[in-house]
């Protein structure tokens, strides 16, 4: 009896650990599948994002450097092809045709700098706070020009130098600066058919993966002169 009571006790003993493993493995498993840290850096934040259009969001998390781009203007951006509706989850194999993928620079004027610290974008998990969140840049062809005719890059926590910070950008912002944008063009399906965000398109340049200021006139850096990476740029 006395050995069966110990085999009993030994029992529930085991179950108890085998449980409390169990539920900390499946704990474990569902902060990594869906991002649930407070951090980018976790790396808990998976490349298909959380909620939202997963392939949309795996263009938005691209981490490799654009090369070898092509010069873009407001009118390249204007000309590019868009659907009238999407479908989340549908293939972008068709984008792809009309030019989503290819690497752009573009010299523009930065005119607007947003961020959404409060956590809003499913392709970041909707973790909160600036290091999480990309940096919207609204940009125009001329410094007078309106919002609902300017084209957006964007910038990603998963493709950021640390010298890219929120406060450069906003300074940049308020002088309206004369800036060269690298990186992908991507449609941003979420607002298609929208008028929301107000922008003469929804063809992005997200991610933004080289970012230089003009630090001389606007006709030197057409030239190619005066350019200065952000992250050389100093902070105000």
């Amino acid at each position: 009896m006395r050995i069966l009571k110990i085999a009993l006790v030994a029992l529930a003993i085991f179950l108890l650990v085998f449980n409390s493993a169990t539920l900390a493995a499946k704990k474990k498993k569902k902060k990594n599948t869906c991002g649930a840290t407070s951090s980018q850096k976790d790396g808990d934040c998976p490349v298909q994002g959380c909620g939202g259009d997963p392939l949309l969001n795996r263009r938005k998390n691209l981490v490799t450097a654009a090369s070898n781009p092509e010069t873009y203007t407001r009118t390249d951006f204007v000309k590019l092809k868009f659907p009238k509706s999407w479908v989340p989850g549908t293939k972008r194999t068709l984008l792809k045709d009309w030019g989503e993928g290819t690497a752009v620079t573009y010299e523009t004027f930065l005119l607007k700098v947003k961020n959404y610290p409060s956590g809003a974008e499913a392709c970041n998990c909707n973790l909160k706070l600036n290091e999480n969140n990309d940096f919207h840049l609204v940009t125009g062809h001329k410094r007078t020009t309106p919002e609902d005719d300017s084209i957006t890059g964007e910038i990603s926590p998963r493709f950021r130098p640390d010298g890219w910070t929120i406060t450069k950008l906003r300074k940049l912002a308020k002088d309206k600066a004369y800036v060269q944008l690298t990186g992908y063009l991507m449609l941003d399906t979420q607002h298609v058919g929208k008028s929301e965000p107000a922008r003469v398109t929804h063809w992005e340049i997200h991610p933004v993966t080289s970012f230089k200021v003009c630090t001389g006139s606007v006709a030197s850096c057409k030239a190619g002169e005066n350019w200065q990476d952000l992250s050389d740029f100093p902070e105000p």
